[in-house]
């Protein structure tokens, strides 16, 4: 009998739920028919017996479940809009009743909302601006960037459709790759604005610069309109920082986190107080010969910790309008300091004559090294409307990004399975200072009532230091049986130990004035564009070299690592400037540009062409100490006029569907590295072959197409599928000097930067967003195949060499390249989760001078993982991880041409790969709290 009653309660309580009555419905803004998300509903029945509250689902769907029969009243709420409500009638127990809702603006509450149908930040603004741009574009809002477990731009920017990323040393995100367009052909602006790079050798902007928190959203253009700057063949990335709110916004937060290989080995660091920011040469005049007591050795004494400290972070905004809300204040400030270990091994594969193999891999090296990166910014915008017709603003920003590294490496040139072999020790203490500034003011001025003028003058620098960078070189026996190296004795002398500066520096200033004219032409909707852009960008560059004379004899025993013990008694160049001199250059490039472009609606389609013309003068200045010959040019300029027209359709087959097609010319200039003609080590002292720059170097053009159909069934709901197409004339590689009429090759052993023949890259993006209520997905997929002709160095068995032409992909081009998030939001219990995975596929990572001798990344699959837990009074608890998987960074070469003999370590199937390196980076684990008001 009791099973039987309760078999009976378990069917009546089944029943009750099978069979209860519902409400649900979508919420939608009146004009746009975007489903709003995150809107209040109220429910109460007449008699005041029932009552409940909840909020649209991430499809702006609401639901009330188990709700008895009777007659209620529905009110709906959102920030923005007139509060509106509804009488709802349920007929019977089992009913299910539909009620949507259209709420209406409200310019009563004006200063309560930021934009209409979503506020600022939102998915739903990054879904409107890539359905209103004339350009294939794709944008990450705050709110996605805010969930995600990114901490810099460079994270962030590989979850875009189409765009891989390239590492640092410390295994970090660094540059953009846009549809396998390596990162010179792209393109960085802050606040629309082009800003100067701290690399030392290239304009590209180091992109983990930037913390990702400061981001109201992060745009990514891949085709230009003539009213951009012409240098992004790629793709441009375009970091829109915070501006001020509508109303009184703080928020903050403090994060604590580890690295999971910092449990398992020493992290090192090093007495940074007595650091010198100046060489001797810069402290004491150009005739000062050096002695080794003007390098404090405190910077050079290793020491080990038992554990790396903790990473640290915190984040601060505050942003209010005052004056009648006529001014607006965002001021912002960001610090992350972290402990990035990696562990890693890598070959370095020479060319061997004797043998007939690109690929002898007669050196291995094994390497841990611990990094200390702090991060830190700040940045501020004040905003102030004059009048209706009048409009300031002032953004000032500053990031950097200071990096103290140690890294310990053992170099083996014998692979032969013996007790004791010869090694190498070798550490190296870098000091790493970047830092990118930039100061902008704007005006913005209604000139007539179909007239406006916008101005924009920008300054901005940028800066890379790296002050006393040591070299500590040994030698010892490795004892295989105990991993032990004995016997160290330093007896090196130039580079193995020594001491350098080096600096550049980058200074643009630049002035913008653009003007929009609407002739109602056809419509009230024709709109011309047209303005002109002048910059000057100049560059200061500083090297200096310190070699310690030779010393023999001093031997230390077992893990010797106190170079403060090492008796120098006099430096090998006392005045310093070694072989590497020639770096001390002064270059510029100044760009003069004007365009127009006009913009025609006629129905549902948008119809604009522009042309984009711009001027450059480029040159740099070096000294007779620099040049290498009696041909080079202490002084040279180039000057170039370019046109660039650009066109683009948009037809919009109903209010949620979108197909455009684009073209446009684009320019990627050669660097200041590429363009001065001296001569440098490229690899190290023992290199086989020397770099030159190239001073006769032509800027490459690419002519861009694409086609893309766009939809947007809601308001953060999205389908995009495009296909793309890329021609770049005069792509710049690194090669052997090409060979001459008579086949004859002149500096046979001297890599430039060079313009070969014609490349092209063809593509497929797929870019896929779905909520169902509680539940999202984000996924995108891209197909590349791109086809570049260059020159290598062909060694012949006879031990001859030749130059050959080679067809292969563009380097840093991925065949498949995905992204995959799943998202989990319950705005009742204010919990966010999401799972992010990302793949990049194989590619080529390093592009060498000869014949089968590229070293390919293999593929890698990277997940993270964020959990986000709110509370009512405003305070926010998460946690981050990063790298689940542990994935590996590795390099090999394809098919060597010749099969190692010798028992070469960390090679698995030698007759079809050679392994050549391999990084561990570690999961990386994040606790914090957020709170805002």
């Amino acid at each position: 009998m009791k099973i039987k009653l309760l078999l009976l309660s378990f069917l009546l309580i089944g029943s009750s739920d099978l069979f209860a009555a519902k409400i649900n419905g979508k919420i939608r803004d009146t004009s746009s028919k975007e489903l709003l998300i995150g809107a209040n509903v109220v429910i109460k029945s007449a008699d005041a017996a029932y009552g409940n509250t909840t909020i649209t689902g991430l499809d702006g769907v609401y639901s009330f479940n188990n709700i008895p029969q009777g007659t209620y009243n529905l009110t709906v709420s959102y920030v923005g809009y007139a509060t509106i409500n509804a009488i709802v009638e349920v007929n019977s127990p089992s009913a299910t009743a539909t009620q949507d809702f259209d709420l209406e603006f409200d310019e009563a509450v004006l200063s309560e909302f930021v934009v209409t149908s979503g506020a600022r930040g939102t998915d739903i603004q990054a879904r409107q601006l890539e359905r209103n741009s004339a350009s294939v574009l794709n944008v990450i809002s705050a709110r996605q960037i805010q969930l995600s477990p990114d901490i810099t731009v460079a994270n962030v920017i590989q979850r875009v459709s189409g765009l891989s990323i390239e590492r640092n040393a410390s295994g970090d995100p660094q540059y953009a790759i846009v549809r396998g367009m390596d990162k010179r052909y792209n393109n960085t602006l802050v606040n629309g604005i082009k800003i100067p790079s701290p690399d030392n050798e290239n304009r590209f902007v180091p992109l983990d610069i930037f913390p990702a928190v400061l981001l109201e959203r992060l745009e990514v253009y891949k085709s230009l309109t003539a009213n951009m700057e012409a240098d992004a063949i790629g793709g441009t990335v375009n970091m829109v920082m915070k501006s001020a709110p509508e109303q009184l916004m703080i928020e903050g937060d403090f994060q604590i986190g580890y690295n999971a290989l910092n449990f398992d080995r020493p992290f090192q660091t090093y007495d940074r107080s007595n650091l010198n920011k100046l060489s001797p040469k810069e402290q004491f005049g150009p005739n000062y010969r050096a002695t080794p007591d003007d390098f404090p050795v405190e910077n050079m004494i290793n020491r080990d910790l038992s554990k790396a400290m903790p990473d640290v972070f915190a984040n601060l905004t505050f942003g209010n309008r005052y004056l009648d809300n006529k001014l607006g204040v965002m001021l912002g400030g960001s610090f992350q300091n972290s402990y990035r270990p990696v562990s890693n091994y890598f070959y370095d594969p020479e060319p061997n004559f004797n043998l007939g193999n690109p690929l002898d891999m007669r050196r291995l090296i094994e390497r841990e090294t611990s990094s200390q990166q702090t991060r830190a910014a700040v940045h501020g915008k004040l905003d102030y409307n004059l009048n209706p017709k009048n409009k300031f603003s002032l953004y000032l920003g500053h990031y950097l990004l200071n990096e103290f590294r140690v890294r310990d490496q053992v170099r083996r040139e014998s692979f032969v399975a013996t007790t004791n072999i010869s090694v190498y020790p070798i550490t190296r203490f870098s000091n790493i200072f970047q830092s990118i500034t930039t100061a902008d003011l704007r005006g913005e001025h209604q000139l007539l009532p179909n007239l406006q003028a916008n101005w924009m003058a920008i300054y901005s620098s940028a800066l890379n230091d790296r002050p006393d960078d040591g070299v500590f070189s040994r030698a010892g026996t490795l004892i295989t049986e105990e991993n032990r190296i004995i016997n160290e004795s330093l007896y090196f002398q130039g580079t193995r130990n020594s001491r350098a500066w080096e600096r550049n520096r980058d200074d643009d200033i630049s002035l913008y004035v653009d003007f929009k004219y609407n002739p109602n032409i056809i419509n009230e909707k024709t709109e011309i564009l047209f303005g002109a852009l002048g910059r000057n960008k100049v560059r200061d560059n500083y090297f200096n070299f310190y070699n310690y004379a030779q010393i023999f004899g001093q031997f230390r025993g077992v893990d010797w690592d106190d170079f403060g013990e090492v008796r120098f008694t006099a430096m090998a160049n006392p005045l310093g400037s070694g072989d590497r001199s020639n770096l001390v250059y002064d270059a510029y490039e100044n760009i003069y540009a004007g365009y127009v472009n006009a913009s025609v609606t006629v129905n549902k389609t948008n119809f604009q062409a522009g042309v984009r013309a711009e001027q450059t003068f480029q040159g740099y200045e070096i000294n007779s100490i620099s040049a290498n010959s009696n041909n080079t040019e202490l002084k040279k300029e180039q000057d170039y006029l370019n046109i660039f027209p650009s066109a683009s359709i948009k037809h919009s087959i109903n209010n949620k569907t979108n197909l455009r097609a684009t073209y446009f010319k684009g320019i990627s200039r050669p660097g200041f590295y590429e363009i001065v003609p001296t001569i440098r080590s490229a690899g190290g002292g023992d290199s086989f072959f020397t770099e030159r720059g190239n001073e006769n170097l032509r800027p490459s053009i690419g002519h861009s197409a694409d086609l893309r159909y766009e939809f947007f069934p809601s308001g953060a709901d999205q389908i995009l599928i495009g296909v793309f197409y890329k021609k770049i004339i005069d792509p710049i590689e690194y090669g052997f000097p090409q060979p001459e009429s008579d086949g004859s090759v002149t500096n046979a052993r001297t890599i430039l930067p060079q313009n070969f023949a014609d490349a092209t890259n063809f593509g497929v993006e797929v870019d896929y967003t779905k909520y169902f209520s509680q539940f999202g997905i984000r996924m995108n997929y891209t197909f590349t195949n791109s086809e570049i002709m260059t020159s290598k160095v062909l060694i012949n068995e006879d031990r001859t060499n030749s130059v050959v032409n080679q067809t292969r992909p563009l380097q840093g081009q991925s065949d498949h390249i995905a992204n995959l998030s799943l998202l989990y939001k319950n705005q009742n219990a204010m919990l966010d989760i999401q799972l992010v995975g990302n793949y990049a596929g194989e590619r080529i990572a390093v592009v060498s001078p000869f014949l089968g001798a590229d070293q390919y990344m293999k593929p890698m699959t990277q997940l993270d993982f964020s959990i986000d837990k709110g509370f009512k009074n405003g305070m926010v608890l998460f946690a981050k991880v990063n790298n689940i998987l542990n994935t590996p960074y590795q390099l090999y070469i394809k098919k060597p041409l010749t099969i190692p003999t010798d028992p070469y370590p960390y090679q698995t199937d030698p007759f079809n790969i050679a392994n050549v390196r391999r990084d561990l980076f570690g999961q990386s684990f994040r606790l914090g709290v957020r709170y805002t008001l």
